[in-house]
């Protein structure tokens, strides 16, 4: 297997792992923000909204 195909594999395997803490402290703030009353989080969700970034899921499943 050449040099390059190996970094390739690398790389591919580090982003992977990286998507899968952001997906796990996504799931993790959102478990905290379930903690709070509903009242409470409804005065702040068009802030919420405007400071989470959009998702793209390339594979439709989200």
């Amino acid at each position: 297997m050449s040099q390059t195909s190996i970094w390739n594999i690398v790389q591919a395997l580090s982003a992977f792992k990286a998507q899968r803490r952001r997906d796990a402290n996504h799931e993790h703030a959102l478990r905290e923000l379930r903690r709070f009353p509903p009242h409470l989080l409804a005065d702040c969700q068009r802030e919420l909204e405007l400071t989470v970034p959009k998702r793209r899921a390339c594979d439709g499943t989200r």
